[in-house]
């Protein structure tokens, strides 16, 4: 097995969350805001099918993996080789360590494949963060929620759910955000604030569904959220206007134990 053998302690940031919640999209925004503030940070794409990224990634695991390769050797289709590609990593995950090695960053951001089942769910995605983040590195996760799935109360709370059990199975520190923050409206942006901040309103907002869930099984539903700190205030950031990008930093630092230097 190959670890992170760089003596300098390297903080690793998890960009997380359902195919088109805008992990992208946020791995360049906090990237060049981090830049901006003279922060030493490295990207790291760690998906090997996707084919246009909004920024150049410092290491890149198409680099090492041919998803194109994989279809026509094995007669996969797109799914089958995503999660075949995935397993491929662990056979080139000494070199992307030595890739990060090279660079030196104080900071890595790490772009988690758009499918996020093959990360999170395939024994190969806990194993590779893992090796990432050996035995000194510090790792926290931005689980985003695209805001156009959360709609309904019974939505929001699937997503709540989806984020705990990510962050079960990565056991991985992690802190939720709202992505497309810009295109929240004021209206909406109340509802899911007062969703996100209190047990009691989320529950009461699942009775009022018209397909409403069982009431006891909504109240424990809440509940457990609530006890493993999956109903609080989650930040709206904006990948198009930089919205909230030093309080996602901020966030990542408390995870990091860095409370001395926190922004936002």
């Amino acid at each position: 097995m190959f670890f992170l053998r760089k003596t300098t302690m390297v903080k690793f940031g998890f960009i997380l969350g359902p195919a088109g919640s805008g992990k992208s999209l946020m791995t360049a925004a906090l990237h060049h805001w981090m830049e901006l503030v003279e922060l030493d940070v490295a990207t790291l794409n760690l998906d090997p099918g996707v084919k246009v990224l909004p920024y150049a990634p410092d290491i890149d695991v198409r680099e090492y993996i041919d998803i194109e390769k994989i279809i026509d050797k094995y007669m996969l289709g797109p799914n089958g080789a995503l999660m075949a590609a995935m397993d491929h990593v662990l056979t080139v995950i000494d070199k992307i360590i030595d890739d990060i090695e090279a660079l030196g960053p104080e900071y890595v951001l790490v772009d988690t494949p758009g499918q996020m089942e093959i990360f999170a769910y395939r024994q190969s995605g806990p194993v590779i963060q893992k090796l990432l983040l050996g035995n000194d590195n510090l790792g926290g996760g931005l689980f985003l929620i695209d805001p156009t799935l959360a709609t309904t109360p019974s939505s929001f709370v699937s997503i709540l759910l989806l984020a705990l059990s990510v962050s079960y199975r990565l056991d991985l520190p992690q802190a939720l955000l709202i992505t497309k923050g810009d295109l929240v409206e004021a209206e909406f942006r109340k509802k899911i604030v007062a969703w996100s901040e209190d047990p009691e309103a989320l529950y009461l907002a699942l009775l009022n569904e018209p397909h409403q869930l069982e009431a006891e099984l909504g109240r424990e539903i809440t509940q457990v959220l609530a006890n493993h700190g999956f109903i609080g205030e989650f930040p709206l950031v904006s990948a198009e206007t930089n919205e909230n990008m030093d309080v996602a930093f901020g966030i990542l630092q408390r995870m990091w134990g860095d409370d001395h230097q926190v922004f936002g």
